[in-house]
């Protein structure tokens, strides 16, 4: 038997994410994108949203809480998908304690 698969077509979504650093043990951040994916990240290093963004679509990181006691900023945050929906992993979350 010989089965063929056949591919849909067009190009893939692209992951949107990054790296948090700083981030106290015991703390959470939620992280928003395009003002309606929404995950809560509980430790340092790599994070991805649920949701993939079509390829020449905008998407736009923002904090939606931040951890007590901390303020944390993002840094390329916002930018476009390329048209061959290349993985987004350049975004960086930096939190401190509040002085």
């Amino acid at each position: 038997m010989v089965f063929l698969l056949a591919g849909c077509g067009g190009t893939a979504s692209a992951p949107i994410g990054g790296k948090v650093t700083g981030l106290s043990g015991g703390a959470s951040i939620s992280l928003v994108d395009n003002s309606s994916d929404s995950i809560v990240v509980i430790q340092n290093g790599g994070f991805f949203f649920d949701a993939e963004v079509p390829p020449g679509s905008a998407y736009s990181v923002t904090i939606g809480t931040q951890p007590t006691g901390e303020t944390c900023t993002v840094a390329n945050g916002s930018g476009t998908v390329d048209s061959s929906g290349d993985p987004i992993t350049n975004i960086l979350i930096s939190c401190a304690a509040n002085s």
